[in-house]
């Protein structure tokens, strides 16, 4: 599956078009069970929510996800900075 960002998950068409284009590809990280011990999450945390969300997660926005900041859903320290949160 391939992703770009604002434009949602890219046909396969697509994708082999833009690799022989010359298209980067980077794989994404994927976060493990452990929260992180800070407020602020890594950048490697926030390029997977990013990915993963592509767009707000507020009810009818659209903004895509590069544009929005990355928030706790249970405020911290009591919920934990990871993806699941």
């Amino acid at each position: 599956v391939a992703l770009l960002p604002g434009v949602r998950v890219l046909p396969m068409a697509a994708l082999a078009e833009a690799i022989r284009g010359g298209a980067a590809i980077k794989d994404l990280w994927l976060p493990g069970p452990d929260p992180e011990p800070q407020y602020r999450p890594s950048a490697k945390l926030a390029a997977f929510i990013r990915a993963r969300d592509m767009f707000c997660r507020f009810p009818g926005c659209d903004v895509p996800a590069e544009r929005c900041d990355i928030d706790h859903v249970v405020p911290y320290p009591y919920g934990p900075t990871h993806a699941s949160n």
